[in-house]
């Protein structure tokens, strides 16, 4: 369950419209997740991380009908996986996944369609049956999805080619990878974009030196 803390930045960075009356508690616990998760030790991330989940339970709760805090618990939930047994990391995945649905189902649209995305990733991420729930069809149609919502986005178009290029189809990862890198910034959250595109311009030149463009 290693290499989800790159994957989940994406649930908080992407262009969030959230709703006036959520905006102080959300808020919050979206900055002490960012900063216990680049600053402190893995002891100390454990019970930070158990309080913000607490924490955002109860912001799901009191705001049944919005997907954001649905998605943010979903953050919390993988990054404490990364810091996890493998045994309580795919409970946690799992956790994350039934979140990510529900998020879905009341609005795909949700900061640029990131519950999508991540839940394709999770799909093709993750051991399949008996061991857990990956299925690569299943992680293509949400990241097709996600690039109905947000076709110009640099995180649908990087993580649909990185998918591609994991099937072995790299010269349809190219044009994807492309697109990613020619998107248009948002200054106020291109923290996890701009890692994004880094990786999106190191597997174009990849792709470059196979001879793919």
């Amino acid at each position: 369950m290693k290499n989800l803390f790159f994957v989940v930045f994406l649930l908080l960075f992407a262009q969030a419209a959230i709703a006036e009356s959520m905006q102080e508690s959300v808020s919050k616990i979206e900055a002490s997740w960012v900063n216990t998760s680049e600053a402190q030790s893995t002891n100390e991330r454990k019970n930070v991380f158990l309080q913000l989940a607490e924490d955002i339970s109860e912001v799901v709760v009191a705001f049944p009908s919005q997907a954001e805090p649905l998605i943010l618990k979903s953050a919390i939930l993988l990054t404490m996986a990364e810091d996890a047994s493998s045994f309580v990391a795919l409970g946690l995945v799992k956790q994350a996944k039934e979140l990510l649905a529900k998020a879905i189902d009341i609005n795909p649209e949700a900061r640029d369609g990131s519950a999508l995305v991540t839940l394709g990733i999770l799909y093709y991420k993750v051991p399949g049956w008996p061991v857990a729930f990956g299925d690569d069809d299943a992680a293509e149609s949400y990241l097709l999805k996600a690039l109905a919502v947000n076709p110009n986005g640099v995180t649908s178009n990087y993580f649909y080619a990185e998918f591609l290029m994991e099937q072995g189809k790299d010269e349809q990862a190219v044009s994807y990878l492309n697109k990613a890198i020619g998107a248009t910034l948002d200054p106020s959250n291109a923290s996890f974009k701009i890692k994004a595109k880094h990786k999106a311009k190191a597997k174009a030149a990849k792709a470059a030196k196979a001879g793919l463009l």
